[in-house]
């Protein structure tokens, strides 16, 4: 009993990283984290895929003319500002897929079995090494102990951010920002523009010559055609700038701040003086 609060802080450090090894080498928590990247990504391969979609007709639009008396009025003129933030929404999506592939990468990194054996055999030493110290050891022991927290750390810190992206969309940005509801927005959206552009290129080329001519000189046909345009992609604008705040946030802002944690933690660690 004497020899326990003697050492008492050491025996609670054998016992906190003998736990964090047995969590270490549980599969669920790694399937658990690799499942929720694994659908965060296809998730965001979806929407990238309904962006370029919705791009893709709104390119076409812009290659339908309108043809008024003595000038000829591109109906992608009108859509522009949407088509350039559709661009850039790719960007976005690109970034989010590239990070989230790089968690991907680093998950697989630190759930080997050989990252696995290097922490079992880390903290095996530790442990040892907190009751048996050998003559000089002081310098190469400190640094031994860092190294062996940094790997610990670096072993939940980057399954965890799965589950913190999960947790934080799930409870605090779903209710407002639903992916799943704003991608099928897009859809709609585009499916709006295609339908349009179809009626445009039929209308066009099933008028008579006599129609043509009277089309020619009714203003009105041309404002109708053009406020069909402009409903069809009315609010996707809102659609578009919610998934670009969701997308940043999730798989941008979110890993950023867990490297400047990480940063912060590992300087930390290396810079601690002995007590």
């Amino acid at each position: 009993m004497n020899y326990f609060f003697t050492n008492w802080n050491k025996v609670l450090l054998v016992i906190f990283t003998l736990i964090a090894l047995s969590l270490a080498l549980n599969l669920s928590i790694d399937e658990n984290a690799k499942k929720l990247v694994d659908e965060s990504f296809k998730q965001a391969v979806v929407v990238f895929g309904s962006a370029k979609a919705l791009n893709a007709v709104i390119s076409l639009a812009q290659g339908t003319q309108l043809d008024l008396p003595l000038v000829i009025v591109s109906i992608g003129e009108v859509l522009d500002p949407i088509n350039d933030l559709v661009e850039q929404f790719s960007l976005v999506m690109l970034a989010s897929l590239t990070s989230l592939g790089i968690q991907k990468i680093l998950l697989n990194f630190v759930t080997t079995d050989i990252y696995n054996y290097t922490l079992t055999f880390f903290i095996i030493i530790f442990n040892i090494w907190l009751f048996k110290r050998f003559k000089k050891d002081e310098k190469i022991r400190h640094i031994f102990f860092k190294i062996t927290i940094v790997l610990l750390f670096l072993r939940f810190a980057i399954p965890f951010i799965s589950y913190i992206n999960n947790i934080s969309y799930n409870y605090f940005v779903k209710p407002q920002y639903n992916i799943e509801i704003l991608n099928k927005d897009i859809e709609k959206v585009k499916d709006e523009v295609s339908k349009v552009n179809q009626n445009t290129i039929k209308e066009k080329n099933d008028s008579s010559i006599l129609e043509k001519i009277k089309e020619k000189f009714d203003v009105s046909y041309y404002e109708n055609k053009v406020n069909e345009y402009k409903n069809a992609v009315d609010s996707s604008s809102e659609y578009i700038v919610d998934l670009i705040i969701v997308f940043i946030f999730q798989t941008i802002f979110l890993p950023i701040l867990f490297l400047f944690s990480l940063y912060w933690f590992i300087k930390s660690i290396f810079n601690i003086r002995r007590a």
